[in-house]
């Protein structure tokens, strides 16, 4: 058997994400000359193009410098369910933050979705959004009793969820926990919807454009590896890995998971809804849509990065395990992603220092990225607009 094929299902030869694939990006200039605006955002992603999204239809001059191709890095290689529900967190933070704090997350999370919901109804975005329920289910008894205290806690915080006995698939579990009316979409469809506001609005958008540093205080400038420059009253640092450390030794305080992807067309219909496994190696299940048909999503097999077997490996176990669960009848993409967690799974959202005010970082999202990146944005926003927002403290 050759490594590209696995019980005569073809993996496809090269990694490639169904989301970049599926959408022609829009293309932009590289910043060849000094520029002046009220806001510099380092990152073309989720949180980047949110931020500039909100800041420009408040009327702030905004510019978007990416390294490479927007929406070329985790946002279009994510699984892009919009959830508060991170995996088992909530007794976690309970025990850890306090109910209090644990509740503010949620309520973040939440809010987020409900944004991302409510701006798809209001502007007709056609981007592939379903409400979802969201599903993590333990196949061992060790797990199934930590599901029962999520659930616990759940109840503690008011989460709109209970516990299950079974999930609509070809495997037997232990127990499952589920919180309700959560959702999906396709995140280059949207984002690309929001990168033609920005620019309608004057939102200025370049690629290849790579931010090396930040120099002044008062009026921070950003300088590219090319020497162009680009002067605001803040800077956002949009970046997956934080591009300026100031004096926050982030790299100290994250580390990389690296994750995998395929996507395929199934023997079995998909019963609906959104799945995680509470067990180590995870496996992450939800739906696409492609030509009018549903495209399942299989991944998981996360490790730390540069301490995992050959990739192909990664992606056979996700067909095996796919093959087992629904059946398979065609891989048509697979691709990677690496997602940076803290310390304390709590996202870093807000000033990079306590005498940099004015530069900003969002990072450390988890796997999490797609509602904890509208929270991130969001709180960018009402600091650059000096609005009170109730989930600074977190």
């Amino acid at each position: 058997m050759s490594d590209n094929d696995f019980k005569n299902i073809k993996l496809p030869h090269f990694p490639e994400s169904y989301w970049r694939d599926s959408v022609t990006c829009p293309k932009f200039p590289n910043m060849t000359e000094d520029i002046q605006v009220d806001v510099i955002i380092v990152g073309g992603g989720m949180t980047g193009i949110v931020s500039a999204y909100l800041l420009a239809n408040e009327g702030v001059k905004v510019a978007i410098l990416e390294a490479g191709n927007v929406l070329s890095g985790t946002t279009g290689h994510t699984t892009a369910k919009i959830t508060a529900q991170h995996h088992l967190i909530y007794d976690e933070f309970i025990e850890n933050f306090g109910k209090s704090n644990a509740r503010l997350y949620y309520e973040a999370n939440e809010a987020a979705l409900h944004f991302i919901k409510e701006n798809i109804n209001r502007h007709q975005i056609d981007c592939d959004y379903t409400e979802q329920d969201a599903y993590i289910y333990a196949t061992t008894v060790e797990y199934a009793r930590k599901l029962e205290k999520e659930v616990i806690a759940y109840q503690k915080l008011g989460i709109d969820g209970e516990m299950i006995d079974s999930i609509p698939f070809d495997m037997k579990i232990e127990k499952g926990v589920v919180m309700k009316k959560q959702g999906q979409f396709h995140p280059v469809k949207y984002l690309t919807h929001l990168l033609g506001d920005i620019v309608e609005k004057g939102g200025l958008v370049f690629e290849n454009t790579t931010a090396v540093n930040i120099e002044g205080k008062e009026q921070p400038t950003v300088l590219t590896r090319d020497g162009a420059r680009a002067t605001g009253k803040f800077v956002l640092s949009c970046s997956h890995f934080p591009f300026y450390e100031g004096i926050g030794l982030y790299f100290a305080k994250m580390y990389a998971n690296r994750s995998y992807v395929i996507a395929a067309k199934t023997k079995q219909s998909f019963p609906g809804g959104m799945y995680i496994s509470a067990e180590n190696p995870i496996r992450s299940i939800r739906t696409a849509e492609m030509n009018g048909e549903n495209l399942v999503l299989i991944g998981g097999e996360s490790h730390k990065t540069g301490q995992g077997k050959k990739m192909i490996e990664h992606y056979k176990a996700l067909a095996d395990f796919g093959q087992e669960a629904l059946g398979i009848d065609n891989i048509l993409y697979r691709w990677s992603a690496q997602d940076l967690t803290t310390l304390d799974k709590i996202p870093y959202i807000g000033e990079i220092s306590a005498n940099r005010s004015n530069i900003l970082i969002a990072t450390g999202f988890r796997k999490w990225g797609m509602t904890n990146s509208i929270v991130a944005a969001m709180l960018f926003r009402d600091k650059i607009l000096r609005t009170k927002n109730p989930y600074q403290s977190i």
